[in-house]
């Protein structure tokens, strides 16, 4: 992570091995969420499931999950505690390749204002890397 400061979402998507049934999957993502028993870890909005993007861009990462630390020295917590990297270990055991299987992306959660009557998201302008030109945000 970078020194961005904030509410982050950690997001961790699995390629789990073909022999790792369903069941065993929703354990792993179970004993997870349960993580957040643990005094001195905290976070919310856990969530976990399989890919059901249809647009085929998703790398064979099959299931995923995702939770939001209130900020980073909260996610620092998270990734230390034993539990969470003994939990960790097993995961990766379950995966296709080992570490190869695991994708995490975490990502500072801003608190843009939404504008009145609007339920998504605003998105800023910003400029393109590749042109001159300004992207805009699509409806």
């Amino acid at each position: 992570m970078t020194s961005a400061k904030g509410p982050v979402r950690h997001i961790v998507l699995c390629r789990f091995r073909s022999d790792v049934q369903a069941s065993s999957r929703l354990a792993f993502f179970e004993q997870i969420r349960r993580l957040a028993e643990i005094p001195g870890i905290e976070f919310t909005n856990f969530q976990c499931g399989p890919n059901v993007s249809p647009e085929g861009y998703g790398m064979d990462f099959a299931d995923g999950f995702m939770m939001d630390f209130v900020s980073r020295d909260a996610c620092f917590s998270y990734l230390a505690h034993p539990t969470h990297r003994a939990i960790g270990a097993r995961l990766i055991e379950a995966l296709e390749g080992g570490d190869n299987g695991l994708l995490v992306f975490d990502i500072t959660l801003d608190n843009h204002e939404k504008p009145e009557g609007k339920t998504r998201p605003v998105l800023h302008q910003h400029r393109d890397a590749r042109s001159s030109r300004t992207a805009q945000p699509h409806d």
